[in-house]
């Protein structure tokens, strides 16, 4: 048998979920050719085709699945500034509402795309980004009748 032709195409049985189409191998297609024609990555390409024990031997006749294209990254996510009235509440005691839940200590420092607190019990430094800041609540000095 002639090393460059195979007798019958390969066919794979299925193509796995999310693959673009079934293409056919013709003469002088290589598998880094198909994979870039489809925008696709060659270990994707390769992966998605057990039926090919070799990717450096296809032949003319063989299907391949082509698999879907990885979706776009997600953009960056850009800085979130901290709002300008919260230097108004510096040295005061606040009440930050985050998605996660209330925190609450001294606001010792408001940075570009941060606030820092310190706790009032434990005195740990707590640091809150901007973007997951609701809502921040100063809280009232109590007034002690001695």
């Amino acid at each position: 048998m002639d090393p460059m032709r195979h007798s019958q195409p390969r066919v794979p049985t299925f193509c796995p979920p999310g693959f673009q189409g079934r293409y056919t191998v013709v003469p002088g297609d290589t598998m880094f050719l198909i994979a870039q024609r489809f925008g696709v990555s060659l270990d994707a390409l390769i992966a998605a085709n057990p039926q090919i024990p070799n990717p450096n031997l296809i032949f003319p006749g063989d299907v391949l699945c082509v698999p879907g294209t990885a979706p776009p990254p997600p953009p960056p996510q850009e800085p979130c500034p901290c709002p300008a009235t919260l230097f108004d509440f510096l040295g005061r005691v606040v009440q930050v509402t985050t998605p996660c839940g209330l925190v609450s200590g001294y606001l010792d420092s408001v940075n570009d795309n941060s606030i820092i607190l310190i706790d009032n019990e434990s005195y740990r430094t707590i640091i809150v980004p901007c973007r997951e800041i609701c809502f921040v609540r100063v809280l009232r000095r109590v007034k002690n009748d001695d």
